[in-house]
């Protein structure tokens, strides 16, 4: 009313104001030295949340070997804040082991106002180790058994192994199995958890060392010339002198020596034949 000697504030329109509350006070004062006040308060709140930077792309790697693990090194991110980092913390480490499979790492950054922010990746390991078969039986070579043509073979069986963990291992035959005479491929397969297969494998090898049993034997045979001697001769050795045969695996063949005789009236003469009979496995006997 009688006019203004001052008018002043503590803050001007367009000054920047920090983060939480501010008040702003004028003060006028006129010629006779009254005054008034007059206040408000500026707010300004932190709605920004912190900035993590340098987040690793997801990994994918290989088991250590022996290990169902494998030891993983990245760059770790890193974070800020317009206000200020209260805390960073990720859970996992670069260096720490990590199982097979895939693991999810979380990186959480939190300002000084209770702003946070979270980034992720993953890490992967895969399991590309094959279990490991120990105690493979050297091939193994064995006669046949007395009056067979197999032969029952013992071996002491193989093992397996995995780093992971194994979810089969069979063999396609097994000790004490009866094996036939000839060679025969004897394969042991180990699978693991994670589908990784290893096989092993050795031979049985039976083989045919008996001859052939003749019983009877050929018998001596005396003709009288009488015109039929020929047929008679003939008969005799297509009979194989009266002689048989049997074998553990198989009669073969049967073969002699046989000249023939002449059969001319009033001829003499002697031979002597011999019968041999051979195997399917080329072991032979004879009789004379």
């Amino acid at each position: 009313n009688c006019g203004v000697d001052s008018f002043t504030s503590t803050h001007d329109s367009g000054d920047t104001f920090a983060v939480g509350t501010t008040t702003v006070t004028y003060t006028a004062t006129d010629a006779a030295g009254n005054t008034t006040t007059s206040s408000f308060t500026v707010t300004v709140s932190d709605d920004e949340s912190p900035v993590i930077a340098g987040m690793p792309g997801n990994i994918t790697q290989s088991n250590d070997a022996g290990a169902c693990s494998a030891v993983v090194s990245y760059t770790a991110p890193t974070a800020s804040d317009n206000c200020g980092i209260a805390s960073f913390s990720g859970d996992a480490a670069s260096g720490d082991t990590f199982p097979v499979g895939t693991t999810t790492v979380t990186y959480t950054a939190s300002d000084i106002h209770g702003n946070s922010t979270t980034a992720s990746f993953t890490i992967t390991v895969t399991d590309s180790e094959a279990p490991v078969i120990s105690g493979t039986p050297t091939n193994i070579t064995q006669t046949a058994d007395a009056g067979q043509c197999s032969s029952a073979v013992t071996y002491t069986a193989p093992t397996a192994a995995d780093n992971c963990g194994m979810s089969a291992f069979f063999g396609d035959a097994t000790s004490g199995d009866i094996f036939p005479v000839g060679t025969t491929t004897v394969t042991y397969t180990a699978s693991d958890i994670h589908g990784n297969i290893n096989t092993a494998s050795f031979t049985i090898t039976v083989t045919d060392d008996a001859n052939p049993v003749i019983s009877p034997t050929a018998e001596d045979v005396t003709y009288q010339r009488d015109g039929n001697e020929g047929t008679a001769y003939d008969a005799w050795i297509a009979g194989y002198g009266g002689a048989a045969a049997t074998d553990n695996c198989g009669i073969d063949a049967w073969t002699d020596n046989s000249t023939g005789l002449s059969d001319g009236c009033g001829s003499t003469g002697t031979e002597t034949v011999t019968f041999t009979v051979t195997d399917i496995h080329s072991n032979s006997s004879s009789t004379t």
